[in-house]
């Protein structure tokens, strides 16, 4: 039954592309060249969500067998215009390298999203021989913030860059990225400001009885005067009910929310295993 719940959350995840207008993008006028060091950080994590549980033929279009699913995280929002399967090599404990299958930014495409791409394939076995590495083979480019969010980017070529960064399938989802976003991004409706929070696998509630829109009473928002930390928990949550890893969290206080947390045990990924708790620092241009 569980196999069966995690397929049809997947063609959820796929049926529920958004197909948004694009919005004003940020142009930060850079036009300084990095190295690989320099860029490094920009590929923060892979994580192995399902081992042979995904259907080839569905999801990638192509007669096979089952495949496993690996999202992976970016700090910066990538350009789909430059995005391939062959921009990916997965490497396995035994050193076997892998090529995805296909790719995708869906579903947590919307804008203001658009850090998270996954990978559809064979890229080992949990137990035996897990992937302990993914690397940006192909010419895959960061693209500049949009009018509304809290983080800077700009235009950058990840050729190059790697991560051995890799959630094993047993462990649970953290949060990986947050920063605070206003305007037409801003799905609250209610409260005086608003921080996006990203995990690093697609999260559903793990507690009997949660709906998503329940999840907002395990965050806690943290605010910092003369270094003294003082708690706010959102009054609701927004950007839910879409099968992605992104939440809105909304917050009364008008004191700026530095940085969010997650009481363990929660949210689940679609393997079934549960968050432990998790903190993350809302990113800003400063």
């Amino acid at each position: 039954m569980r196999n069966l719940i995690n397929l049809f959350a997947v063609i959820l995840l796929f049926s529920c592309n958004k197909n948004e207008e694009p919005q004003e993008q940020v142009n930060n006028d850079s036009t300084e060249e990095y190295s690989i060091t320099d860029i490094q950080d920009v590929l923060v994590s892979g994580f192995f969500g399902l081992d042979n549980a995904l259907p080839s033929l569905l999801l990638c279009n192509q007669l096979g067998d089952q495949l496993d699913g690996m999202p992976v995280n970016f700090k910066f929002p990538l350009d789909e215009r430059s995005l391939s399967e062959t921009d990916f090599e997965v490497l396995d404990s035994l050193g076997n390298i892998h090529i995805p299958t296909c790719v995708s930014l869906a579903p947590a495409n919307e804008n203001g999203e658009n850090r998270t791409v996954l990978l559809l394939g064979e890229f080992g076995t949990a137990i035996t021989n897990p992937p302990v590495e993914v690397r940006v083979v192909g010419d895959l480019f960061t693209t500049n913030t949009i009018s509304g969010e809290s983080v800077c980017s700009e235009t950058i070529n990840l050729n190059g860059v790697t991560t051995r960064n890799i959630i094993p399938l047993a462990d649970g989802p953290s949060l990986f990225f947050a920063q605070r976003i206003d305007g037409s991004l801003n799905e609250c409706n209610s409260g005086t400001q608003t921080i996006q929070v990203a995990w690093n696998g697609g999260v559903t509630p793990y507690i009997s009885g949660d709906a998503e829109s329940d999840l907002f009473q395990y965050y806690v928002g943290y605010s910092e005067t003369s270094g003294v930390l003082t708690q706010h928990v959102p009054i609701s949550i927004a950007d839910i009910d879409d099968n992605d890893n992104f939440h809105q969290l909304c917050f009364s206080t008008s004191d700026e929310i530095v940085k969010i947390s997650m009481k363990a045990n929660t949210v689940e990924d679609p393997n079934h295993d549960p968050n432990l708790y998790s903190e993350i620092d809302v990113s800003s241009c400063t």
